[in-house]
């Protein structure tokens, strides 16, 4: 009697080995990182559990493995989730979302896709109120959309303060580099170098300065500029660029100061107000 398994059968077999083996592994990792969690301390001492440069290294090196075999969209959303549930063993984490009606569903998408499914999110109905959020503790982490021109609540990441905010992610980490809404992920927390990096310049500058002139200052250190928002409250007062150039850029960096050298006196102020790692193309 021929009792070989039919091949259906059988290849069932072995999704359900391998979904054992998967789930074995997650276990495994949640374990490691429990431990982690323990030498770093972050719950007790308060720091934010969150690594988005060394995020951004994992996923990069996941879909570099995976290739063409997965596509860089889906794995990134399965392991944000992952990452998601880990970071929230660590420490609380939520999250101030402010999305306005016109982009309410895709801000709240790009939300959820990169801090997880189960996190908490709060609605806010203004940028500022997400802010305060962080100021006061209710929120780990605020989103926001990419500022047009004549928003100024990014004005606010200027400040010196030893806790000030700094932007750590654009969202979405896994972009087709289209018409797709984007947002800010922003946080207390120190940004690091994630090897391939974009920065948030926030500028101080002469009313009379055009983004045309300030993009060609930005270049001619290295710090090649891409979108940028301006708010001019109006002359004489000193118009506030916010610009995203092409390197990580922390306090202290020499380009800033060569940039303000350069500008002959048109450029009052350069304030790095945040660094992230540079989204995947899918392109």
């Amino acid at each position: 009697m021929d009792t070989t398994a039919p091949p259906l059968e059988h290849l069932r077999g072995e999704i359900d080995r391998i979904d054992q083996a998967v789930l074995d592994l997650l276990i495994e990792r949640s374990a490691v990182v429990r431990r982690i969690a323990a030498v770093k301390g972050d719950r007790l001492d308060g720091r934010s559990p969150l690594r988005p440069a060394r995020e951004a290294q994992i996923l990069r090196r996941l879909a570099e493995r995976a290739g063409a075999r997965l596509p860089a969209q889906v794995l990134v959303r399965m392991w944000r989730e992952l990452i998601a549930e880990l970071t929230r063993l660590q420490a609380p984490l939520s999250v101030a979302v402010f999305a306005p009606k016109e982009r309410a569903l895709q801000i709240w998408d790009l939300a959820r896709d990169h801090f997880g499914s189960a996190t908490a999110m709060v609605p806010v109905d203004r940028a500022t109120q997400a802010l305060r959020a962080l100021a006061d503790g209710s929120a780990t982490v605020a989103v926001l959309p990419l500022p047009n021109d004549d928003e100024a609540w990014w004005v606010s990441l200027m400040s010196d303060h030893d806790l000030r905010l700094r932007a750590f992610a654009r969202l979405p980490f896994a972009s087709s580099h289209g018409d797709e809404v984007r947002a800010l992920a922003i946080g207390q927390l120190e940004v690091e170098p994630s090897g391939d990096d974009l920065a948030l310049l926030a500028i101080e500058a002469e009313p009379g300065l055009s983004r045309g002139r300030l993009r060609e200052l930005l270049g001619a250190t290295g710090l090649n500029p891409g979108w940028a928002s301006t708010w001019r409250p109006g002359t004489p007062a000193p118009a506030l660029h916010l610009v995203e150039v092409d390197s990580f850029v922390g306090d202290g960096d020499a380009r800033l100061a060569e940039v303000q050298k350069s500008a002959q006196g048109e450029v009052l102020r350069v304030v790095p107000v945040g660094s992230y790692a540079r989204p995947l193309s899918l392109g």
